[in-house]
């Protein structure tokens, strides 16, 4: 029988099955008009009779969490939602709050650290970037801690924050435009879009950069991996160095690597 995998993002929802330790293609839903719990709702219903388990990572709070547990429960399905602390699955958390740090980005963590250094004796360190809503990027060191991370705006709140507020220009997110990046931009939503793409690539690069003098500097070796995943990720990837693993389901591998490592209380 299979494990449902979910993440419960900002702006979609998620879902894989987990069986046998494979994991399914990720699929996803845009909330756009539905609310999030009621497509946590049909993913269940379509199949709730082939599943046992619901493990579940959510940025959405208590009332939607709650919700869902209530949800699994009418279907008899054990559940569980995942939650940072301290330490899980190898990777340390270096919040002073640990419960404050965002859990999709603690299970990005897991996934990446696992990924890099599983099965291997010489370990790496290694930065995640998640490039959501809100563009994350963390760095753990070759022991699984977590060095800290930053916090960038997403490409579309980039881009909504000039063109929401730009004169004549408040029609263009339902305009379906799709614009190619250009350096010598000849019109101000293509400029706007155009820079908000090479500026978080800029800003993601160098970043990078930075977190890895700073790893190297603590004496730990000089070689580290990053991994990048998110909505956003196929549209910088273009435009950063080529150095970069694109893991498109990284919440999905570290909900999975939970299961294998950890004694999840199911409810």
């Amino acid at each position: 029988m299979q494990t449902l995998l979910v993440d419960a993002g900002n702006t979609s929802i998620k879902w894989s099955y987990l069986e046998k330790n494979v994991i399914s293609k990720q699929r996803c839903y845009f909330y756009n008009d539905q609310s999030p719990i009621s497509l946590f709702d049909k993913i269940l219903s379509k199949k709730k009779e082939e599943c046992t388990k619901v493990i579940l990572v959510s940025v959405l709070g208590n009332i939607f969490n709650e919700k869902a547990a209530y949800i699994a429960k009418t279907a008899a399905l054990a559940f569980t939602n995942i939650k940072s602390k301290s330490r899980l699955a190898n990777v340390k958390n270096s919040y002073i709050e640990p419960e404050k740090l965002g859990a999709d980005r603690f299970v990005a963590m897991i996934a990446a650290y696992h990924l890099v250094n599983n099965d291997k004796q010489d370990r790496k360190a290694c930065i995640i970037i998640d490039s959501g809503t809100a563009t994350t990027i963390d760095a753990i060191d070759v022991n699984g801690y977590h060095l800290g991370g930053l916090i960038l705006p997403g490409l579309t709140l980039c881009q909504s924050s000039l063109l929401d507020n730009t004169q004549q220009l408040s029609d263009w997110n339902r305009q379906g435009l799709e614009i190619t990046p250009t350096i010598f931009a000849k019109e101000t939503t293509e400029a706007i879009i155009s820079a908000s793409i090479f500026g978080l690539s800029g800003a993601i690069d160098n970043i990078c950069k930075m977190m890895e003098i700073e790893i190297c500097n603590l004496n730990q070796k000089n070689t580290v991996d990053r991994i990048i995943c998110g909505g956003g990720a196929k549209k910088v990837l273009p435009y950063i160095d080529s150095g970069y693993s694109h893991q498109e389901d990284l919440i999905m591998i570290g909900l999975s690597v939970i299961l294998n490592t950890e004694k999840v209380n199911w409810h």
